[in-house]
């Protein structure tokens, strides 16, 4: 039961990261200028980052991704020891 509840809750908070992430790139693409090119996957996240050096977010974001993951895999290998 406990194995199920770390499954569901690292799927939860992977999500929450991904949904993030997707703001944070959504939101550096939105600043970017017309004239510039198109940037896509870490690039947008390296402009935000110049645009917002004071912003905590990409840090979060991280953090976030990476507690879900070690949550699920937590869960998964739970799971596969009962």
């Amino acid at each position: 039961m406990f194995a199920t509840w770390l499954i569901i809750v690292g799927f939860i908070v992977l999500i929450a990261g991904i949904v993030l992430r997707t703001i944070l790139m959504m939101r550096s693409s939105d600043a970017t200028p017309r004239e510039a090119p198109a940037l896509h996957g870490r690039e947008l996240i390296r402009q935000y980052r110049q645009m917002f050096p004071h912003s905590s977010a990409p840090r979060l974001t991280q953090a976030v991704l990476l507690s879900g993951a070690v949550i699920l895999f937590a869960g998964v290998a739970v799971k596969l020891a009962q």
